[in-house]
């Protein structure tokens, strides 16, 4: 999917007539930031429960996505 970002806004560049080169991020890279989101991810959940706070909660949930979304990426 990000290969696929990156060719679109490529072409929206060349349309434009910009030179803006977007990174490919390599397994490793992925990697930590799954771990990263999900380890913020599951704090922002347990603290939007103990502090009974929902949009924290809620963040802590995107987070946890993002996090399984990338791990698709990565095995990609």
């Amino acid at each position: 999917m990000i290969r696929e970002v990156n060719k679109a806004c490529e072409k929206l560049n060349n349309t434009l007539g910009i030179s803006v080169k977007l990174p490919n991020p390599k397994k490793k890279a992925l990697k930590k930031a799954v771990v990263c989101n999900f380890i913020v991810g599951t704090g922002l959940v347990t603290a939007g429960i103990v502090f009974t706070s929902k949009s924290c909660a809620l963040l802590g949930g995107l987070g946890i996505i993002s996090s399984v979304i990338l791990q698709n990426e990565k095995k990609d």
